[in-house]
């Protein structure tokens, strides 16, 4: 990991989370299971035997390859340097659900090949996986190792990356040193960095911790991004980590992401900006979409205080017509307003009425009418009024951005605008 990376400091390199030996890849087994017959190493060497010599640097491509169990070259995720090439040979799905920041994705196996090698394993066995997965890597192994080569400068240290340091990455790594392309596995895979993630996001504390409040629409994500334009240490954007707006329609033209991608954004910032002399963080229910706020931050946000955003409603339905408007036009937002009955007090003729303002291009309606009937009341009911010790007109970002700036550099001076 560049700057970004849970790795480098002292407190996390001293971290006992990756010693001792890691569990194997138990369910994925393109590699795993031929190794452990005998009578499979033959067709693993007739495999790589097959394979067409290719023009990346392998001093002997003909070499033939007869996988082993010895231990291969190592480097534990605290050790990454900048310049090293994270390659991660796990299915696109796995790695879609979170990986190491530094890492590309060069699948060993699609995902339908991952789940139907799952399914033989269950079904029919060790062997009779092995004999599916050798088929499926014959046809494609030349692709992997020149997708694997083509994203690795040859002078980069190589690191292999699978789910646990277990098979999947080991004899990778063991082909390639074989082929005099030097390499090394990442000590206890994608796991060995989870298990980082979770201890920081169970010790990292944010003093001088604000919160920034007001109504939906208000621009408070806006104002965030205007800050961090200066002060990107300083803001805590857990919608941006979430890539959801945390409301029933928070989804539209964004692709959430998982609850794992969610916490290692969380720790990463946490990580990589732990002096800032303040720290903002827009005002959230408890989860932000489906992904839940991690309880040791949660604890420091709720007595935290307050700045407060406020608006006329004209302005912020303003607001929300340019942060919901996508692509595709107001069909995502339609298609979410068809399960809006479902958590609202609105009727299903209400929320056909809403759907034909939308195709009739009136959205500003529609957000007034979503704003009053919904959402206004349901948020005053959580705001915490007491907490608030700066109250801002809603204005251009850059300017609220501006004195937001100066009271938190100077909080001696904070006084109700």
């Amino acid at each position: 990991m560049t700057s970004s990376s849970l790795s480098g400091s002292a407190e996390s390199t001293n971290a006992p989370l990756l010693r001792g030996k890691p569990r194997e890849d138990s369910r994925v087994v393109q590699f795993c299971s031929i190794l452990r017959a005998k009578s499979k190493s033959k067709l693993f060497e007739a495999l790589f035997r097959r394979i067409s010599p290719l023009d990346s640097g392998f001093e002997n491509p003909d070499l033939g390859f007869t996988p082993g169990s010895d231990p291969v070259p190592g480097v534990p995720y605290t050790d990454i340097e900048p310049n090293d090439v994270v390659i991660d040979v796990r299915s696109p799905s796995e790695y879609e659900v979170d990986h190491l920041p530094e890492a590309i994705n060069v699948p060993l196996l699609d995902d339908m090949e991952r789940s139907r090698v799952g399914i033989l394993y269950r079904t029919e066995g060790p062997l009779s996986a092995s004999n599916w997965a050798l088929s499926q890597l014959r046809s494609r192994f030349k692709w992997f190792l020149e997708q694997l080569l083509s994203k690795t400068p040859p002078q980069s240290r190589l690191l292999i990356c699978c789910a646990r340091g277990g098979d999947r990455s080991r004899h990778v790594v063991q082909f390639l040193i074989e082929n005099g392309r030097s390499s090394y596995q990442v000590v206890g895979g994608y796991w060995a960095y989870r298990v980082l993630v979770r201890k920081k996001l169970d010790e990292t504390n944010y003093p001088n911790l604000w919160v920034l409040d007001g109504l939906t629409g208000t621009g408070k994500t806006r104002l965030l991004h205007a800050i961090s334009k200066t002060r990107p240490g300083s803001v805590i954007d857990l919608e941006a980590y979430a890539q959801h707006r945390s409301s029933i329609l928070g989804d539209v033209g964004l692709n959430p992401c998982s609850q794992k991608s969610f916490e290692s954004s969380l720790a990463q910032h946490g990580h990589c900006f732990p002096n800032e002399k303040w720290y903002l963080v827009e005002a959230e229910s408890r989860k932000v979409g489906n992904r839940e706020i991690p309880t040791y931050f949660w604890d420091q946000m709720v007595p935290s205080p307050r700045i407060q955003l406020e608006s006329d409603v004209d302005t912020r339905a303003r607001i929300l017509v340019e942060e919901y408007r996508t692509p595709e036009g107001w069909e995502p937002l339609i298609k979410k307003l068809d399960d809006f009955a479902r958590f609202s007090d609105l009727s299903k003729e209400n929320i056909a009425d809403l759907v034909k303002d939308l195709r009739n291009d009136q959205p500003e309606s529609v957000v007034k009418y979503l704003l009053e009937h919904h959402y206004d009341s349901r948020y005053q009911h959580h705001m915490k009024i007491d907490s608030v010790k700066l109250k801002l007109i809603v204005q251009e970002p850059e300017d609220l951005a501006e004195q937001v700036i100066q009271f938190l550099d100077s909080p001696s001076k904070a006084h109700t605008l």
